[in-house]
């Protein structure tokens, strides 16, 4: 009874536009950005042998970091869709601004969270803020000015996002390290790089596969259907490289989130790059950031609050908006 109404009481209709404001911020793709920081805090801790299970200490610092962090990344998404407004690129379905919003209120929402995010990111932690702001530069103002706009560039788009990947890892590695050892100015080291590398392999590949993906499409990753196809197969056999790279890298480390998290994706990548099918590279996209996020929560189980809260509210949003079952993990075998 109670899921009958949750998804076909026609209430729903009018509570869903209320919730059009926060849905401009793009809230699912922190399912990808906020596993890169906790990655981070948790490798730094298994560098200096003290990850432990089920650690549910609480620390009001890393939820600032983590709400300037989330504020931040959300400006510069709407700074993107503005800029494709501007470009006469948005055509995607699931776009709010022009239809829903104003642009000039995107506007001012944009501005709003970048000052509020930039000052919660600084005072929390002057040193995250430094990558927290590069983020920034990455995703927003390159979408802006015509002097940035790496994404008419296919190559330096994806650069972009790796870039990013590495930035959103530091955050992490430095929350940790500060903690433990609060008197170290650059909590950074060799060893930084060492456990970076699945990670972040991981995500340039995934970010690869999604780029080709949206470039090819020209919408979101979250509609049902996606008419596509990749011409540039070398890319699926990239994608598949990397990972096959990470998987060696995080066993020489023994790193056991990446390792298990690798070893478990690694069938959707093979699919992919072999069969080249729509439904096998939005598997090699969708799954792989579940599968991580899923082998992270025993070490840091407060990710499951923002996890949750965010899947569910959005599968409510997106389908009494746009009456499309988003996000999912079902994939068409059409």
């Amino acid at each position: 009874m109670i899921k009958k109404f949750l998804q076909h009481h026609p209430v729903h209709k009018k509570i869903a536009p209320l919730f059009d404001v926060f849905f401009l911020l793009r809230p699912t793709i922190f399912f990808a950005v906020w596993i890169m920081v906790v990655v981070g805090i948790i490798s730094a801790e298994h560098s200096i042998h003290m990850s432990s299970l089920w650690n549910t200490e609480f620390s009001w610092k890393i939820f600032f970091v983590f709400l300037g962090l989330t504020s931040v990344i959300s400006s510069a998404c709407i700074t993107k869709q503005i800029a494709n407004i501007n470009n006469g690129n948005d055509n995607q379905e699931l776009s709010l601004l022009g239809k829903h919003i104003p642009p000039e209120q995107g506007e001012s929402i944009a501005r709003l969270l970048l000052i509020s995010g930039g000052l919660i990111s600084i005072i929390s932690s002057w040193i995250t803020a430094i990558p927290v702001l590069c983020i920034y530069f990455l995703w927003g103002i390159e979408n802006r000015h015509t002097g940035f706009e790496w994404k008419n560039i296919s190559i330096a788009g994806w650069l972009a996002n790796s870039c990013v990947g590495i930035l959103l890892f530091i955050i992490g590695w430095m929350l940790a390290m500060k903690h433990h050892h609060d008197n170290i100015i650059l909590p950074l080291s060799v060893n930084t790089i060492y456990y970076m590398l699945p990670y972040i392999l991981s995500f340039s590949a995934i970010s690869l596969l999604t780029y080709f993906l949206e470039k090819q499409s020209n919408v979101d990753l979250g509609t049902p259907k996606i008419p596509f196809v990749l011409e540039n197969s070398m890319s699926l056999m990239l994608s598949l490289f990397m990972v096959s790279i990470a998987f060696y890298i995080s066993l020489k480390i023994i790193d056991p989130i990446a390792s298990t998290a690798i070893l478990v994706s690694l069938p959707f990548f093979i699919f992919a790059a072999f069969r080249r099918l729509n439904k096998d590279i939005l598997r090699a996209i969708r799954y792989p950031i579940f599968i991580v996020n899923f082998f992270a929560l025993p070490f840091y189980p407060w990710l499951v609050v923002p996890l949750l809260y965010t899947y569910y509210l959005s599968k409510y949003y997106y389908w009494h908006r746009f009456n499309l079952h988003y996000p999912t993990f079902l994939v068409d075998n059409d």
